[in-house]
Parts: C-alpha cells; structure tokens; sequence
C-alpha cells in the first residue's frame, strides 16, 4: 500500500475529495513529525505507541575497508503495538501473503 492507495481509502471512507484526503494525511503525517522531533511520544488507539529513544554507540564491520569502525549513539524513532495489533496479527491466516 503506498500514499495514494491511503489517500483514496480516506476519500472513500469520509467522502471527501483525494485533494482534501491527502492534505489530511499531510497533517497528521506532520503532526506526528513535529511529536517525534521533539520527544514526545504518541499513542493511536488500537495501533500502538511511538516513542524516541537512543542507540548504544556499536561496533560494525565495513567490508569495503576491512576493518571495525567504532558508530556513535543515535537516537531513532521506536515503535511498539497494542496488545489488540498483536492478537490480530496472531490470528491472520499465514495463508493470505
């Protein structure tokens, strides 16, 4: 599913126009941006919580020179679903990919 598969689901569903659909993902997708630049973490109901946090510094292996480097700490965007997202997740039939 890509952008404009979601557009046309939230024009269907709201009747509203694919320009005004797509300006309400823009803003969402915003708003979500601009609560995960600064911190904050965010929870959508019956999806999951999404929430910062910092990465170790880690040692990788480059192949291309053949040695170690040493990566510093990162801070990356964490995700973790409701307990509703896992049941039905278990409960899909492996049958349908």
């Amino acid at each position: 599913m890509n952008t404009s598969d979601v557009v046309a689901i939230l024009a269907e569903n709201w009747d509203m126009t694919q320009a005004e659909a797509r300006e309400l993902l823009d803003v969402i997708t915003q708003t979500f941006n601009e609560n995960i630049a600064t911190g904050n973490s965010f929870t959508i109901p019956k999806l999951g919580t999404f929430s910062t946090k910092t990465r170790k510094k880690r040692k990788s292996y480059n192949p291309h020179y053949e040695q170690y480097m040493e990566l510093p700490p990162k801070r990356v965007v964490d995700f973790n679903p409701s307990q509703g997202l896992k049941e039905d997740f278990k409960q899909a039939d492996i049958s349908d990919e």
